[in-house]
C-alpha cells in the first residue's frame, strides 16, 4: 500500500499537488513522484522478504562466488579421499596387515601374502567384510588365517551364526569348493554362507548344509587338509562356464564405474584383455583365434591364456576347475552338484552323508539362483560354428579336468557321468570323447604358490 498525504481532503486515489500563486510547482511535482516511486518499492519489498538477500548478492558477487567454489573444492576433496580408502580396500589392503608387512621381515611367505591380499573381491563383498568387526561372530581361527597370518577370514566366507561348524562328526565334515560362474552362489547360499545372496535368503534343510563348515573359492582357501573328510565340487558345462565367466568379468558397460570400484590394479588386469585388444564379445574371441584373424600376436595370446587360465584376466577365467582341483589334497574324497543336475546332486550328496535321499523333492522351492549376471544376453553368449571350435580346442585341457572330477565323484555313478559327457556332445564333442589334448596340461605351480598358499 502506498502511503497517503497527511491532509483531511487526501483519499488513497488522489493525491493534491502544493501550489503557489494559484500554480503548480514543477519542483513539488517530482517530489511528491519520488516519494510515490520510493512507497512503492518499499511495498515490494514487504511482499519479497529475499530482496535485500538478492541485493546483497548482486553487490558481493566476488565473495559469493568464492564461498561456493570453497565449498565444491571441499566436497571434491572428501570425495576423492573416499575413493583412495575404497580403491586401497578393494585390493584387500587392511590396516593391521599394513603394519604388520611394515615391521617385518621381507621373507618369501611375506611376498607371497603381499601378492595374495591384492587378489581380487567385488564391491558387495567389501561391505559385507565391514559388518564382520573383530571376533564378533566366532572365535575359531580359520585355515585361511592360519596359512596367511595377519588377514581376516572375509565375511562372505563364513557360515551363517545358526549353524555349529564345532559339533561336526569329523567324518562327516565337508568343504564346499566353489568354481566360479557354476551357480555356486546358488549353491554356497542354501548351504549357509554368506555369498552374493537374495534378501531374505532361504538356506536348505538336512544334513548338508550342517556338515559344509569351510569353504574354498579362488585365491580363499579355508579348508583344513587335516580334517576334512569331503571335498564338494559345483561344476558346469566348461564351454558354458567360460562364457559365463568372460561376461561377468567384462568391466566395457561401465570402465570409471569399474575402476572405482576395485581399483587401479584390477582395472589394469582385465584392460589388456577388454580394452587393448578387440573383445567385446565371446565370439570376437574365438574369431581371433582363428588363422585367418588380423588380430595382433599379443591380442591372440592373450585370448588363448583367458581361456586355460595362464594369465590374469579376472578372477573367473583365472581360477578355473584346473586350479581347484589341484589345490585340493591329492587323495581328497570328492562329490560333485551339476548345475545341470542340481536337485539330482544335491539329493544323492545328502543321501551320501546319511540324510534323506529326497531331501529337496521335485518341486524344490530352496535353491533360488543368486548372483545372475542379468547383462549377458544371448548376443553375448552367441557363437559361430567356427568359433565354438577353437575356443572348445583351447578349452580341451579344462573339458578333462571337468571329466576327470565327475569320475573322481563317490555320489555319481556311470550312469550320471556319462550323461554329463553326452551333454558336452553337443557344443564340444572332439573334446568330450578325447583323453588327451594337442597342448600340454599347463603348469600352474606358481599360481598355486601364490593364490592356494603352497610354499616352494
Amino acid at each position: 500500500m502506498c502511503r497517503q498525504m497527511s491532509s483531511s481532503n487526501s483519499s488513497s486515489h488522489e493525491r493534491r499537488p502544493f501550489l503557489i500563486d494559484g500554480q503548480e510547482s514543477s519542483a513539488s511535482m517530482n517530489v511528491l513522484a519520488q516519494q510515490m516511486k520510493r512507497d512503492v518499492i518499499d511495498s515490494k519489498k514487504r511482499r519479497l522478504p529475499f530482496h535485500r538477500l538478492v541485493r546483497s548478492i548482486r553487490k558481493n558477487k566476488v565473495w559469493v562466488l568464492f564461498t561456493l567454489l570453497f565449498f565444491c573444492c571441499l566436497t571434491i576433496g572428501y570425495q576423492i579421499g573416499t575413493n583412495l580408502v575404497d580403491a586401497d580396500d578393494k585390493d584387500g589392503s587392511i590396516s593391521a596387515s599394513r603394519q604388520n608387512r611394515k615391521h617385518s621381515t621381507r621373507n618369501q611367505t611375506q611376498i607371497v601374502s603381499r601378492q595374495h591380499q591384492n587378489s581380487e573381491t567385488t564391491q558387495e563383498e567389501l561391505r559385507e567384510k565391514r559388518k564382520h568387526s573383530p571376533r564378533n561372530q566366532t572365535q575359531i581361527v580359520h585355515p585361511y588365517e592360519r596359512l596367511w597370518p595377519g588377514l581376516r577370514i572375509p565375511y562372505y566366507m563364513l557360515k551363517d551364526p545358526q549353524y555349529d561348524i564345532e559339533s561336526v562328526p569329523a567324518d562327516k565334515k565337508a568343504c564346499f569348493v566353489h568354481v566360479g560362474k557354476t551357480a555356486g552362489s546358488t549353491v554356497g547360499c542354501s548351504l549357509g554362507f554368506n555369498l552374493h545372496c537374495a534378501v531374505p535368503k532361504v538356506q536348505a534343510t538336512g544334513v548338508l548344509p550342517h556338515y559344509t563348515t569351510n569353504m574354498f573359492h579362488a585365491q580363499m582357501y579355508d579348508c583344513d587338509d587335516e580334517t576334512t573328510s569331503f571335498f564338494i565340487f559345483v561344476v558346469r558345462h566348461p564351454l558354458d562356464r567360460w562364457i559365463s565367466a568372460f561376461n561377468y568379468d567384462n568391466p566395457s558397460r561401465d570402465w570409471e564405474g569399474f575402476r572405482r570400484f576395485f581399483g587401479e590394479k584390477h582395472f589394469q588386469f582385465r584392460s589388456q584383455l577388454y580394452a587393448e585388444c578387440p573383445f567385446n564379445t565371446v565370439n570376437d574371441v574365438g574369431e581371433a583365434l582363428s588363422a585367418e584373424s588380423n588380430v595382433t600376436d599379443i591380442c591372440k595370446r592373450r585370448a588363448k591364456a583367458s581361456i586355460d587360465g595362464t594369465e590374469h584376466f579376472g578372477c573367473h577365467h583365472y581360477f578355473n576347475y584346473q586350479f581347484h582341483l589341484e589345490a585340493i589334497p591329492k587323495n581328497a574324497t570328492i562329490m560333485t552338484l551339476r548345475t545341470e543336475h542340481l536337485v539330482e546332486d544335491w539329493n544323492s550328496v545328502e543321501s551320501n552323508l546319511g540324510g534323506e535321499k529326497e531331501a529337496l523333492g521335485k518341486g524344490n522351492k530352496v535353491i533360488a539362483h543368486n548372483n545372475v549376471n542379468n547383462a549377458s544376453d544371448d548376443k553375448l553368449k552367441y557363437l559361430s560354428d567356427q568359433s565354438k571350435r577353437m575356443i572348445c580346442s583351447k578349452l580341451c585341457n579344462e573339458i578333462q579336468i571337468y571329466k576327470k572330477i565327475l569320475r573322481l565323484s563317490i555320489n555319481l555313478n556311470e550312469t550320471q557321468v556319462q550323461d554329463s559327457i553326452d551333454e558336452l556332445l553337443s557344443s564340444c564333442p572332439i573334446e568330450a570323447l578325447s583323453t588327451s589334448c594337442i597342448a600340454p596340461m599347463p603348469n600352474i605351480t606358481d599360481k598355486l604358490i601364490h593364490s592356494r598358499g603352497y610354499m616352494a
